[in-house]
């Protein structure tokens, strides 16, 4: 998949974590990563929710971060975890071979580990 992908941030955000997505999506933002680290999870689902819709309608995909019970309500395309996260094993079992799982890696060491574990992306931090 080629684009652009965007993480919203709602601590980042003036316009709104809806808006923002809606301009990135516009600006031909591809790949969405909704991420809220101090959100409630009823919202959190909510707005996911409105976001999958939001990328369904154009063809984008919608990453979770963290979260992947929210991933799994809203049928999202897949989540980002972080080293503290659920392991990749588990969140691969849980999703299955057709959903994006993107990891966090903060050295050589963590990134060759995600790699050889099969993730599909590396998010270095």
């Amino acid at each position: 998949m080629k684009g652009y992908y965007f993480i919203s941030d709602s601590s980042l955000s003036a316009a709104g974590i809806m808006s923002d997505v809606k301009s990135a999506i516009n600006a031909g933002a591809r790949l969405i990563q909704y991420r809220e680290k101090n959100t409630e999870t009823s919202v959190m689902y909510e707005r996911a929710g409105t976001i999958m819709t939001m990328c369904r309608n154009t063809g984008s995909k919608l990453i979770i971060n963290d979260r992947i019970d929210i991933a799994m309500a809203v049928n999202a395309h897949g989540v980002h975890i972080g080293q503290s996260d659920i392991p990749y094993e588990a969140a691969r079992r849980l999703l299955g071979d057709d959903k994006i799982i993107g990891v966090t890696v903060h050295n050589s060491d963590e990134a060759l580990e995600a790699e050889k574990l099969g993730a599909d992306y590396l998010g270095v931090s």
